[in-house]
């Protein structure tokens, strides 16, 4: 479902889903150096997704995002069955960016903006033999910028709490800790 309210003020983009796929390869460990795949894994995916975008005065701008996704193996290799696949990635995922641009006065055309990311615990490995899950996070990000039509000045601070996180499929990938970057854009 889509909608746009009040005058292009509110926008959102809300999705529900319930797919099953079948004839899926699944890698089978045999030992540490031996493997196979096999092709005969099922596996159920039942979710929501939901993007909003928001414009409620002149100057602020808002746009967050969810989605929530079930997801089982349903048939295939015993050490599988039953499990959260490894490649489903977080149950839940959100995020919300918040910015206000002044129109008019002294600080017209100045801005500052906040917002974050937030992940659940992520399994990626999950079968009957063990788990291993990356932590759930929130991480923060807030900028400052100067937009002067033909050109814009941006100063951003990443991880503002500096948290150790990490993202991952079937890996650990450790994640940037808090940074300030400065990015100008000039428009031709």
């Amino acid at each position: 479902t889509k909608l746009n309210l009040f005058n292009d003020r509110l926008s959102a983009t809300l999705s529900y889903y319930d797919i099953t796929v079948s004839d899926m390869a699944q890698r089978i460990d045999t030992d540490a150096n031996n493997y196979f795949f096999t092709q005969d894994g099922k596996q159920t995916s039942k979710g929501f997704e939901a993007s909003i975008t928001a414009s409620p005065v002149d100057g602020l701008n808002i746009v967050a995002g969810y989605s929530y996704n079930d997801s089982q193996l349903v048939a295939g290799d015993a050490s599988f069955t039953g499990f959260r696949p490894e490649s489903a990635g977080p149950m839940n995922l959100a995020n919300v960016w918040a910015s206000y641009r002044f129109t008019e006065g002294a600080l017209e055309n100045f801005g500052l903006g906040f917002g974050g990311n937030h992940a659940s615990e992520n399994k990626i490995f999950n079968r009957t033999n063990g788990t291993f899950t990356i932590d759930a996070y929130t991480i923060l990000n807030a900028s400052a910028f100067y937009d002067a039509g033909n050109f814009r000045i941006t100063l951003k601070l990443d991880n503002i709490a500096n948290q150790d996180y990490y993202k991952g499929w079937s890996t650990i990938s450790p994640q940037n800790l808090r940074s300030l970057s400065a990015n100008l854009t000039y428009n031709f």
